[in-house]
């Protein structure tokens, strides 16, 4: 039986401060389009994993003789596991700070605020480690080191380096990829390229000025994305521009990328939402596994995370203030690396 608890669940608050979320976040975090959420009703469980060589097979004779039998062959899967944990960041409202602005409301917003920022960069954060991974991604079928910086505009093709990451996919898996990971440094440098610019017919510094300006026009963004997307045969160009302070308290500020530079994931990604299914015959990278054994929300993978989030509070007398607690419950899942091919040394 679980302890008493006397935090109160802040309902009001998941509702009151998704619109900061979607606006402050949403741009730059990419993390769940990359590895989409999907529930799971236990926090921790075996799941049986389909071998990517038994969702395709040779083209043997099928043609069946009188008298005959049908030719059979079975499918072979491997046992895999999951183990959600718990993630949670607290924030205090400080009775002091709310006499001095006289503003509860304000005071609030601050404090969620943070706390919503804190554990969002976390989650990207873990994304983002585990699908640049050049430990998971190794040897010539995963990975491929670029050969001309996307840096060097005259003679880089960033079309060519995805042509030969896709193909890596397509004989890995059996499917063409659909999705493209990059940072925002990279994604620049490649559309200042000749050969992208010569196809594209973009200026590479106006997307850059909307991609740095405080409501910029993102639309210029996406649709440069959707033009390049287009370019390298897949559905979604997906560009991590996120940043977080990689310094302790107290210590000069040091900013730093979620998603390292230099690197280009060409892989599967696979959203199927609500009705997802881990054991689901579909090769793809991985998911983000969100525990929704106590009826914990789920967060579309066009949001950061917000959507998975459980909003507590609870009185703290000893610094005479009120505690706000946003938590979750998950695991950041590669399921098939033969999914994905990791390109180096864009830039």
């Amino acid at each position: 039986m679980g302890s008493p608890s006397t935090a109160i669940t802040r309902t009001d608050a998941s509702m009151t401060y998704q619109e900061f979320s979607l606006a402050a976040n949403q741009r730059k975090m990419i993390g769940l389009q990359v590895l989409p959420p999907i529930g799971v009703a236990q926090e921790a469980s075996d799941f049986p994993k389909l071998e990517i060589a038994s969702l395709l097979t040779e083209p043997r004779d099928t043609k069946r003789a009188p008298y005959g039998g049908y030719a059979r062959e079975g499918w072979n899967w491997t046992t895999d596991s999951y183990n959600c944990n718990e993630h949670g960041v607290e924030e205090i409202a400080d009775d002091a700070m709310i006499e001095r602005y006289g503003d509860l409301v304000r005071v609030e917003q601050i404090a969620i605020g943070r706390a919503i920022n804190r554990i969002l960069q976390r989650l990207e954060y873990d994304i983002a480690q585990a699908v640049f991974n050049t430990t998971t991604w190794t040897g010539a079928t995963l990975t491929t080191a670029i050969s001309t910086a996307w840096t060097t505009a005259a003679s880089a093709d960033p079309i060519a380096d995805v042509d030969g990451a896709r193909e890596k996919v397509i004989t890995s898996c059996g499917q063409a990829p659909n999705t493209v990971v990059m940072t925002d440094y990279d994604f620049i440098y490649c559309l200042r390229t000749d050969r992208i610019e010569s196809l594209l017919k973009y200026d590479a510094s106006q997307v850059l000025m909307a991609m740095n300006q405080r409501g910029g026009d993102m639309q210029l963004v996406n649709s440069a994305a959707q033009a390049l997307a287009g370019l390298f045969q897949v559905d979604k160009v997906l560009i991590g521009q996120g940043v977080y302070n990689a310094s302790d308290p107290g210590i000069a500020a040091s900013f730093s990328r979620f998603w390292s530079t230099g690197y280009v994931m060409v892989c599967n990604t696979n959203d199927d939402g609500m009705n997802g299914d881990l054991e689901a015959a579909a090769p793809n990278i991985g998911r983000t596994i969100f525990s929704t054994k106590n009826g914990e929300p789920l967060p579309g993978s066009d949001d950061p995370g917000f959507g998975s989030l459980v909003f507590d509070e609870y009185r703290d007398e000893p610094v005479r203030g009120s505690v706000f607690r946003p938590r979750n419950k998950r695991d950041v899942k590669i399921l098939h690396a033969e999914a994905g091919h990791l390109l180096s040394g864009a830039s």
